[in-house]
């Protein structure tokens, strides 16, 4: 009969494949860049195959990665499960609720979401998913303990967690469209689509108002098709989009402040503030250390 699978180990795969960096990984879970590798190796030996290719700018999984992967998060849910259920570790009680726009609920905070559940056995956790502007009034108006969204104008309300550049995103491989600029942008009121339309407009140039959609996955497959141009944040190009810039004849736009406001009056609010604090650390650290490296290879 094999061994079983080392949950320790599992942890370890799953932290390095949710920040997609060893360091990243260690920081999260108090350890040395060097022992993080040594567990990877270890439930590689286990396995029997390699989980991750790693180079100097990146840390991404195998094939075999991916399918562990999703097999490592359910025995990690089975695991926490088996705990709460035999009333082991503290017990909490009461709501947190949550409110995101779809940049976070889309990326990595459902992941975040259920680590820091796993372990506070009782709180149950309420997640919406809206635009920025409208999760802000809605936890001025106490709809809300927490919400993390992005805006385009500056205020001294809540914390900014980082900035980026708001661009104009495009197929990749399809010519710029001829005549009036189109738009694919969520319905009004979105910060985006008025910093988008206020832009064109200082510019003098024409636009129209091409596709909408709620969702930023949809606008984002609607500029991937080369059916219109859509104001999205920086971190949102992939390999199907290209950015637009000054050198295509489009104007400058924003940049984007990423922020989080939370009950500082509620316990489980600010320990979840605390969990998105880290949690953007290991991230932001990550994806600076790669940068860095794209541009000096060789240091």
């Amino acid at each position: 009969m094999s061994t079983p699978l080392d949950t320790a180990l599992l942890l370890t795969f799953v932290t390095v494949a949710d920040v997609r960096s060893f360091t990243g990984a260690g920081r999260r879970l108090n350890l040395s860049q060097s022992a993080i590798s040594a567990q990877v190796v270890r439930l590689e030996e286990q396995i029997g195959r390699a989980l991750f290719v790693r180079n100097t700018r990146s840390v991404t999984l195998t094939e075999h990665g991916e399918t562990l992967l999703g097999y490592a998060r359910a025995m990690l849910n089975l695991s926490e499960e088996a705990r709460a259920r035999l009333g082991t570790g503290d017990a909490f009680g009461g709501k947190l609720r949550i409110g995101a726009s779809e940049d976070f609920a889309g990326a990595w905070l459902p992941d975040a979401i259920r680590r820091y559940s796993a372990a506070r056995r009782g709180l149950l956790l309420d997640l919406t998913v809206d635009i920025g502007d409208s999760l802000f009034r809605r936890h001025a108006n106490g709809d809300f303990d927490l919400v993390i969204g992005s805006r385009c104008a500056h205020s001294n309300k809540g914390v900014i967690l980082w900035r980026e550049p708001l661009v104009w995103a495009f197929a990749r491989h399809e010519p710029l469209p001829e005549g009036d600029v189109p738009l694919a942008c969520s319905p009004d009121p979105c910060p985006y689509r008025a910093a988008a339309v206020k832009a064109l407009a200082l510019a003098g140039m024409p636009y129209r108002i091409a596709c909408e959609s709620p969702s930023v996955a949809g606008i984002r497959a609607l500029a991937r098709a080369g059916i219109a141009i859509a104001p999205v944040s920086r971190n949102a190009i992939d390999d199907g989009l290209r950015e637009l810039g000054v050198s295509e004849g489009m104007p400058a736009l924003p940049e984007i402040e990423f922020v989080m406001m939370y009950d500082a009056k509620m316990p489980a609010a600010v320990e979840f503030a605390e969990t998105i604090f880290d949690e953007v650390a290991v991230r932001i650290g990550a994806c600076k250390r790669n940068q860095e490296v794209a541009k000096n290879p060789r240091s």
